[in-house]
């Protein structure tokens, strides 16, 4: 590995937290619960976890979107910068420590996305956001008509931009709508008020917790991004033969977990191979973190190679 010269790592991100802008730079190494431990100190939070003990790497590598990506985007939006390494050893400062400083081609997301073929993130400035302390846990009940109700007044209500997280999940052949909030805890009474209508016009059963800690769902075995108004039919297709399946119906992206066992990478690919015309055709698409990415098109190939290749000269 190449030694980094002085004059380059006087241009890399080091080791910051800057509370009045909420950012915060740390290793790609890091687990959520350190990103916590350093966050919470100035009230301040990362929503975007998916499993506590996995750490930023895993989660990107794993996923494009988390729970709370319904209010606040995917991870390529909340990561506002990257020092990056490489295939050669040469390490890149890409982004900024503010949240949008240029325009032109999105590096952070093409590099988020292209696996290891163009090397690896070595730190991460992550945009953090406000924290009051107190999460609220909603489950809506009822039959598949009924929750495709109560996910069409959550999305069209004028309180949508509150709530963190409006996902339909499917576990052990049983689906509920799970809403998670994030506010002040004086306020909590408000949103019951306003969940309870949702149910009450839905004619859905509703339990309400207070001061819970945010889901975990854990690192998804397969990620699909779709349209909105069709993520809650996939994924109640897909979820006959999935552990768990997770629908974030703002961002028509489905999650399914398909528990452990050796055969992980194919049940992935038979699972997805009945539902690739119509996904494709939507402009969709999918990945697993058990397989190899999906083969370029020829253009984007010719593409790649040059940029490989220039890469590599550097």
């Amino acid at each position: 590995m190449k030694t980094i010269a002085p004059m380059q790592a006087e241009r890399l991100f080091a080791p910051f937290l800057d509370p009045v802008d909420g950012t915060l730079c740390l290793p790609a190494s890091a687990t959520t619960a350190a990103i916590h431990a350093q966050a919470a100190a100035h009230r301040l939070r990362f929503p975007l976890v998916l499993a506590q003990g996995a750490t930023l790497r895993d989660h990107t590598a794993a996923a494009t979107y988390a729970p709370a990506s319904c209010r606040f985007g995917p991870y390529c939006d909340n990561i506002l910068g990257i020092n990056w390494r490489l295939p050669g050893g040469r390490v890149a400062r890409i982004g900024e420590r503010v949240v949008k400083t240029t325009t032109g081609y999105d590096w952070l997301r093409f590099l988020l996305h292209s696996g290891r073929r163009f090397g690896e993130p070595l730190d991460y400035v992550l945009r953090l956001r406000p924290d009051c302390g107190f999460n609220i846990e909603a489950r809506f009940e009822g039959d598949s008509q009924t929750l495709r109700s109560c996910v069409s007044r959550l999305l069209h209500s004028g309180w949508m931009h509150w709530w963190d997280a409006v996902d339909f999940i499917t576990q052990d052949g049983v689906s509920f709508v799970r809403v998670s909030i994030h506010c002040p805890p004086d306020e909590a009474h408000l949103f019951e008020q306003q969940l309870s209508r949702i149910a009450a016009d839905a004619a859905a059963g509703l339990s309400v917790r207070q001061d819970v800690q945010p889901a975990l769902d854990g690192l998804p075995d397969v990620v699909i991004k779709t349209t909105p108004d069709r993520a809650i039919g996939l994924a109640s297709a897909l979820a006959r033969d999935a552990q768990r399946c997770v629908a974030f119906c703002y961002n028509g992206v489905v999650h399914l977990h398909l528990g452990e066992g050796r055969d992980i990478a194919e049940r992935a690919h038979s699972l997805m191979q009945p539902h690739l015309g119509e996904l494709h055709a939507l402009g969709g698409d999918w990945h697993s973190r058990w397989l190899p990415a999906t083969p370029p098109s020829l253009t984007e190939s010719q593409w790649l190679e040059t940029l490989e290749r220039t890469i590599h000269a550097s």
